[in-house]
């Protein structure tokens, strides 16, 4: 456990403290966590949510529109074929992801066994509120289980995220740090709280012992009543992560933001985020946005774990084997056709 504040939020009461921190952040994830970066994206199973009403999520706006869930779920084989591309270029799998109601637990666990071979290593999973017989099922398979908290604050919770209730996350991470599995949540920065909810997200991670925060700025969606908001300050993310990252040296920090805050990173990674997450793959690899994502990285003093921009690497690997093999080929075809064109 690192340093402790008279409160979290006063990282935010001048210029020069939080300057400060954000000095001893990177100092003090240098010291524990060396100076490497790694670009993870979360391989998303569906579209589909039974839930459906999280008010910032692109899922709430296609509910409506999709008359068969089946018809949402993506096919076995470009599931498999998105983790050998991460697997070629070097990027981690941040976890294997679903709305509820998609798939059954079966078939979430056989996709995630799928990809952890695929990618060497077992991968976390982010598929909504399992029971502790259901994260049973995961053991050797997932190497930990992510709840999507969002925010804290029980009065946004209610508004923004009226079908998740916190209660049955608190109780998943409790049963999966018993059986053993690694415990993490995101969250999301910009629905409306603010630094002076620092403290709740310091609260929780201490009382959970969570392994991992991945700490996203808001990607205002259109459809949704977010449409029209400014994704929050550089600076508030940064903060927050600094004020992690003093309070927790141990902790996996992941940072998410967008294409159009692609200047974020260097701040984030400076404030103690080792790894960086939720960019547009097919739209920035190879290209002036993946160059600008491994410059921000280079100037902010890391190395990059994998590439964003080595197209050489799209193609390096072997067929895939299995009965999969030929459905996984022709998607990985199609992936590096967007990317290359």
């Amino acid at each position: 456990m690192g340093c402790t504040m008279k409160s979290p939020h006063s990282i935010f009461k001048d210029t020069q403290e939080l300057l400060d921190s954000i000095k001893k952040a990177d100092a003090k994830t240098r010291e524990i966590h060396g100076r490497m970066v790694t670009l993870e994206r979360a391989i998303f199973l569906s579209w589909w949510c039974d839930r459906g009403s999280c008010s910032f999520c692109y899922m709430s706006t296609q509910r409506d529109r999709i008359r068969d869930k089946a018809r949402a779920r993506r096919r076995r084989s470009s599931i498999l074929a998105e983790a050998e591309l991460l697997r070629r270029i070097g990027w981690r799998a941040a976890f294997v992801s679903g709305g509820y109601g998609a798939y059954s637990l079966e078939e979430i666990r056989d996709i995630t066994e799928q990809i952890g071979e695929i990618m060497g290593a077992p991968t976390w999973l982010n598929v909504g509120v399992l029971s502790k017989e259901e994260l049973s099922s995961f053991s050797g398979i997932a190497e930990g289980v992510v709840a999507s908290v969002e925010t804290l604050r029980d009065d946004l919770r209610e508004k923004i995220c009226p079908g998740k209730p916190i209660e049955p996350m608190r109780e998943m991470l409790t049963n999966a740090r018993d059986l053993g599995l690694k415990t993490g949540i995101t969250v999301i920065l910009g629905l409306g709280e603010g630094p002076e909810d620092l403290s709740r997200l310091i609260d929780f991670v201490e009382d959970y012992r969570l392994d991992k925060v991945t700490v996203y700025s808001l990607n205002p969606h259109e459809s949704t009543p977010f449409s029209d908001s400014a994704p929050p300050s550089s600076l508030y993310q940064a903060g927050v992560i600094a004020a992690l990252r003093l309070r927790f040296p141990e902790l996996k920090i992941v940072a998410g933001t967008w294409i159009d805050q692609l200047p974020n990173i260097g701040i984030a990674l400076l404030a103690g985020a080792n790894g960086i997450t939720k960019y547009p793959l097919y739209k920035m690899f190879g290209n002036r946005y993946g160059k600008k994502v491994e410059d921000e990285i280079l100037y902010a003093g890391r190395e990059i774990v994998g590439t964003f921009t080595d197209r050489a690497r799209l193609n390096n690997g072997d067929r895939f084997p299995g009965p999969w093999g030929a459905e996984v080929e022709a998607a990985l075809k199609r992936y590096i056709r967007r990317i290359e064109s």
